[in-house]
């Protein structure tokens, strides 16, 4: 495989067939968080039917997935970054989804062209599930802020009893996915979707280790604490600030779970 393309073994119930994934310099390279979110559709899969929604659909990884199920009809990707759209096409037509998944241009709900306007409309109150695997890299903020748009749009397009596959990996805190409910209340939490157990909130990686400073910023601003773990005592929270101190002084990454979260639309 080319240095710029990944191939993904998916769990049985996507097809026995793995994903090749491209992803040209600038694009969405998947994560174990994307990794995670394809665990969660497979665990799932009776629940994803009819029209879908991938929003920040990066190369396509998770719409393409979806697709693979029978029941669903048809996949609408929204993503900022042209380069990934461009991706996203390619990735469908290389993995025999073309005919299943489209990809559109898009700021959060806010496509860029009219005629990607008249597609998302269209999804408009009957889309039957929603997948998000939002980045978690702000420089300002407390890094939720991407879930928070996610969740808000939502209820435009989902019908009553239609899934949202959201991924919040557990460092963020129970206090933070509370706070997405009472904002957009006729959400019901139907808890972890999928999940790894505790794992490195690799610190070797620039955008991680760039949330650990912004988390830590949050903190010390008054916002909720995160709820990392220590990696020398994994039933020890740490939170971002300790996380961040215990790195700088040891260089070694405290501890999260990657994590798909359930929440239904009772409308």
């Amino acid at each position: 495989m080319a240095q710029d393309s990944t191939e993904i073994t998916v769990p049985p119930a996507l097809g026995p067939d793995p994903l090749r994934i491209h992803h040209p310099e600038g694009a969405f390279v998947p994560t174990p968080a994307s990794r995670i979110a394809l665990e969660a559709i497979a665990a799932h899969a009776d629940r994803f039917r009819g029209r879908g929604l991938d929003w920040g659909s990066g190369s396509g990884l998770l719409a393409i997935a979806a697709a693979r199920l029978a029941a669903v009809d048809e996949v609408l990707g929204l993503e900022l970054d042209a380069r990934g759209v461009a991706a996203a096409r390619e990735n469908a037509r290389r993995n025999g989804a073309a005919d299943k998944v489209r990809f559109i241009e898009s700021d959060a709900y806010d496509p860029v062209s009219k005629e990607g306007r008249r597609v998302l409309a269209e999804l408009e109150g009957s889309t039957g599930f929603m997948i998000a695997n939002p980045p978690s890299s702000s420089p300002v903020g407390d890094g939720f802020g991407m879930r928070r748009v996610v969740v808000r749009g939502a209820p435009r397009y989902l019908r009553p009893g239609g899934l949202l596959l959201l991924s919040v990996s557990s460092q963020y805190g129970e206090g933070r996915v509370a706070g997405l409910l009472g904002e957009t209340p006729g959400f019901r939490h139907e808890g972890v979707g999928a999940s790894t157990g505790l794992v490195p909130f690799d610190m070797g990686r620039p955008d991680l280790r760039r949330d650990v400073e912004t988390y830590a910023r949050e903190e010390e601003r008054g916002g909720l604490t995160y709820a990392f773990r220590n990696p020398r005592d994994p039933e020890t929270p740490m939170t971002a600030a300790e996380a961040w101190n215990h790195f700088e002084a040891t260089g070694e990454s405290p501890l999260s779970r990657w994590q798909s979260h359930l929440l239904v639309w009772r409308g």
